[in-house]
């Protein structure tokens, strides 16, 4: 704990990212076997593959930023509370780089998601409800207008 950082979260830290590695490029052992039985260009497999897992990225931040994540010294209500605030926050961003959450991203609501992902990944009460309440406003738009076109 020299710089802060409890030594389980700096390990899970190291660990994740090198875990991590079998999706991204230039490793992206998963992403170009998925290229190679499908035919398709291993390279553009491999960007993809980033932009679909770019949410794992932050994972390891979260470890870091609230160790309540890896479940020490929490109570089972701030592990559940972390857990759904990480995962929803990971949901926006995913929507936000796909494009794609209820209909099709516009590109204000893309930012919008953006930044609702990073508040609720980041710890803190007022942080999760700001981003809760951006990600609902811009999932209920979106669901109305895919609703409309239907």
């Amino acid at each position: 704990e020299q710089m802060g950082v409890p030594v389980l979260a700096a390990h899970m830290f190291v660990f994740y990212f090198g875990i991590i590695a079998d999706v991204t490029p230039p490793v992206a052992l998963a992403a170009y076997a998925g290229a190679g039985i499908s035919g398709g260009n291993a390279l553009k497999t491999g960007v993809h593959a980033s932009k679909l897992a770019v949410a794992a990225f932050i994972i390891p931040y979260v470890f870091v930023l609230s160790p309540v994540l890896l479940m020490v010294d929490a109570t089972p209500l701030a592990i559940v509370s972390v857990t759904l605030t990480a995962l929803l926050g990971m949901i926006a961003i995913s929507s936000a780089l796909c494009g794609f959450l209820a209909d099709h991203c516009r590109p204000y609501e893309r930012i919008l998601l953006i930044i609702a992902g990073l508040l609720m990944i980041k710890p803190g009460g007022i942080t999760d409800l700001v981003g809760l309440a951006l990600f609902v406003v811009i999932l209920v738009m979106q669901y109305r207008r895919a609703k409309e076109a239907a």
